[in-house]
């Protein structure tokens, strides 16, 4: 059987949304609010298709108007310079679907950067000048180590965020490796803990760090921790916030969504994952605070994910994005100063945590900075991800390099967490194969990992999938490394992972089946919103 075909894999099965349910007792609460958002979709969606049955008796006047509405809207569309990509995905829909496509749009496919809250952000995110200040003595040094490397250090720099030298690094090839250093680092806190993650899940990763925290909070330690209020939804018992609370632990879950239900900003969520510890330490990557990221029970077989640890100058920056997505919903101002290190760490290479969101569009740093490593590539790009969703300007760039002479990897998980993005990821299997680009499918579980190295100079590393969601709908962080020694890590694991993966062949891509190959394009059509 071709490997290509769906009746290859094998994947564990779990709630359409990709997130594992949380067990137990004590979960009435969550499990209502999961009901209520999904009967409040539910609803809408009735609604409107009634309204549009109920209309069809009417069907020659109302279809001439229900045109110009369409056309109006699609227009409004284009004139907001969004990407290419979203703005065609949303026109399909709206003139296939008169009256439900319009609606659809209206509650959930605005960008939001008119709304109240995206001016609110916008501001805090103007004031991060005031905190984060470029250096040009730091950038004239790596200008002379890296000369080819000044223009996006110089890009991710006029976005807010400095360079930095003065700090170590240390990759962590596996999530239950970062897990090891990240409690023993948490336990020798004495001012203050930061932990901004998507997920937080009951389970023995969590109640590890939480006794630790508890303790923590109890001798005086700031601690403070931001998780995502739909990516933890279901993951989180009852009364969690009052629990942490009541140990003087801070917890705020990000844009809750029942308070949105109107408009159920499900794509606007907080994907960052960052831990600041003192202001000296900080970490981040692809690992939430889950069981499966520490591969304590098989989800999807092994999960592979990484993460890096930073100790130095550079974690100044994570301190300020965790502050500035905390304000964003607390609306107190923030003395920033306060969680300041002046601790003195000596490290080589040049390090840049940076951060992106939704109200960046159509300006969006993390996407930039990947089109700018592809297309200064020299000798080869080796990217993982667990998600290959992409537009046209980046599969162009991709093919670009590969049909230039550069060794293009791209690794994708074989086994799948949302079966329809595996689809579309598939689907662009062919064009970059047919162009030179070595596509792999990871075989041992699912690939978490998101990284893109080239050169054996330079790095992201962070939170940042290769897919619309990533670049455009979620705030999500990464780090640019340039010239550190952590990069021979980095190039070992990614070589690492395509020696366990199957390289994804034309013969093979010939012999999908019609029927899939019209699923994929069909789906392909929606990628932007998925």
């Amino acid at each position: 059987m071709s490997i290509l075909e769906p009746g290859s894999r094998q994947p564990v099965q779990i709630a359409a949304d990709g997130i594992a349910t949380a067990g137990g007792k004590n979960h009435s609460r969550s499990r209502l609010r999961l009901l209520i958002v999904a009967a409040a979709v539910l609803a809408q969606l009735v609604l409107i298709w009634l309204v549009v049955v109920n209309l069809r008796d009417h069907f020659t006047t109302l279809y001439v108007i229900l045109e110009i509405i369409a056309l109006v809207q699609v227009l409004y569309l284009v004139s907001k310079n969004e990407s290419s990509a979203y703005t065609f995905a949303w026109t399909v829909i709206i003139l296939l679907l008169p009256v439900f496509g319009e609606v659809l749009y209206v509650l959930w496919g605005r960008s939001g950067q008119s709304s109240r809250s995206g001016r609110h952000v916008r501001k805090i995110f103007q004031r991060r000048s005031h905190w984060l200040k470029p250096s040009p003595e730091r950038l004239a040094r790596l200008s002379q180590s890296f000369p080819l490397r000044r223009r996006i250090v110089t890009y991710v720099e006029n976005q807010g965020f400095p360079v930095y030298e003065n700090t170590t690094c240390t990759y962590y090839p596996l999530g239950e490796l970062q897990f090891d250093d990240l409690k023993r680092d948490l336990a020798v806190a004495d001012r203050f803990i930061f932990l901004e993650f998507f997920i937080v899940a009951v389970g023995q990763v969590w109640d590890e760090i939480h006794a630790i925290l508890r303790q923590k909070a109890a001798s005086g330690v700031e601690v403070r921790l931001l998780y995502d209020d739909a990516g933890s939804m279901a993951t989180l018992p009852d009364r969690f916030r009052e629990t942490l609370a009541a140990e003087n632990i801070q917890a705020i879950a990000y844009s809750e969504v029942q308070k949105g239900l109107v408009h159920l900003y499900l794509n606007h969520r907080n994907h960052q994952k960052i831990v600041v510890i003192d202001g000296r330490v900080g970490y981040t990557g692809g690992t939430n605070l889950a069981d499966e990221y520490a591969n304590i029970y098989p989800r999807f077989g092994h999960w592979k994910d990484t993460a890096v640890r930073l100790e130095g100058d550079a974690v100044w920056s994570l301190t300020v994005i965790f502050l500035e997505m905390w304000q964003s919903q607390t609306h107190k101002t923030e003395d920033y100063n306060r969680y300041r290190s002046f601790s003195s760490v000596t490290g080589a290479g040049f390090f840049q945590p940076f951060a992106d969101g939704p109200v960046n569009n159509p300006v969006n740093p993390a996407e930039q900075v990947y089109r700018q490593i592809i297309a200064g590539a020299r000798d080869y790009v080796y990217i993982t991800t667990p998600y290959l969703v992409i537009d046209e300007f980046m599969m162009d760039a991709l093919c670009q390099a590969a049909q230039g002479g550069i060794d293009v990897r791209i690794a994708t998980p074989r086994i799948w967490d949302k079966w329809y993005v595996h689809k579309v990821t598939r689907s662009n299997y062919h064009r970059l194969v047919a162009a030179g680009v070595n596509v792999f499918e990871y075989l041992p579980g699912f690939l978490h990992a998101k990284t893109i190295l080239s050169d054996d100079e330079l790095c992201v590393t962070g939170t940042i999938n290769m897919d619309y969601r990533s670049f455009h709908l979620q705030f999500e962080d990464g780090i640019l490394i340039c010239g550190a020694p952590v990069l021979t890590d980095i190039k070992q694991d990614l070589l690492a992972i395509f020696a366990i993966s199957e390289p994804i062949t034309l013969s093979q891509l010939k012999h999908v089946r019609l029927p899939e190959r019209l699923l994929q394009a069909f789906l392909r059509l929606f990628a932007p919103l998925l």
